[in-house]
């Protein structure tokens, strides 16, 4: 009777956060490899303002630096509709693995690197809370400021695990000037 209510009762949690057991955290996360410049080629989210404006986004560039303290700097360069680059600096804090994150001051409250080969590709799991509102973001991040095929594959692949459609994601093309 007790190991039949110890079950019900873990799968009833599992039940209850759906996302948190399907969403990957790379294996042995390496902050040191993941450093340096990014491309964020594409993205899919159930974020409404995101989906408002998609078509009307560009590829932003960021910029990752390995802090001593296992945090990430990170560094937003993003497109303007003028031709210019508007920046933001944020603090990716370490959480309880190596590879999940948080940044309060974004609300975004998990943050992951669900899989990286460090030199072409990441895919990036945000989870982001306001106003008692919960959104889920897939970034995918390059090397370079085009689509890598394994990195599409893996963000297509988690994208109906995290419960978000294709149709909520877009191709970022390229602005042009990237500055960082």
């Amino acid at each position: 009777m007790l190991q039949t209510l110890l079950i019900s009762g873990t799968l009833a949690l599992l039940a209850a956060a759906p996302g948190q057991a399907q969403v990957p955290i790379q294996a042995d996360f390496d902050a040191s490899q993941f450093q340096g410049p990014w491309y964020v080629v594409g993205a899919v989210s159930d974020d409404q303002s995101f989906l408002d404006a998609k078509d009307n986004m560009k590829m932003p560039v960021v910029l990752v630096t390995s802090l001593a303290n296992g945090n990430l700097g990170i560094k937003f360069g993003f497109p303007t509709p003028d031709g210019g680059c508007q920046e933001t600096d944020s603090t990716f804090t370490k959480g309880t693995v190596d590879g999940q994150f948080s940044n309060e001051a974004m609300a975004q409250t998990d943050i992951r690197v669900a899989f990286t080969d460090y030199k072409h590709f990441a895919v990036m799991y945000f989870e982001t809370q306001k106003g008692g509102v919960k959104n889920i973001w897939l970034q995918l991040y390059a090397r370079a400021p085009e689509l890598f095929p394994e990195g599409a594959q893996r963000m297509q692949q988690l994208a109906p695990k995290v419960g978000l459609n294709p149709s909520q994601g877009v191709l970022l093309p390229k602005s042009g000037e990237h500055h960082l």
